[in-house]
């Protein structure tokens, strides 16, 4: 049985990374489907606050590979279980 997990992140990317699908290639590679929930982009930097879905091995995988490739990651909210 999968455990499915939302997480939501922001991304923010420097400059020179500004241009690249680095969205897509993630999904390409760890097929961890993503929802954009607000977004801003300028010549010199893009802040994306993206909603992520899946198994929680693979959005850690996918914020790694977002790492890899220059990008700052940080988290919105924490997963609180209430009691």
């Amino acid at each position: 049985m999968s455990n499915i997990i939302k997480r939501k992140i922001y991304v923010t990317f420097p400059t020179e990374t500004i241009t690249d699908a680095i969205i897509c290639d993630m999904y390409d590679k760890y097929k961890v489907r993503f929802n954009i929930r607000s977004a801003s982009v300028n010549d010199s930097v893009g802040l994306i606050a993206l909603e992520l879905e899946a198994e929680e091995p693979k959005i850690i995988e996918a914020i790694e590979y977002f790492r890899s490739r220059g990008l700052t990651v940080e988290p919105i909210e924490m997963n609180v279980m209430a009691g």
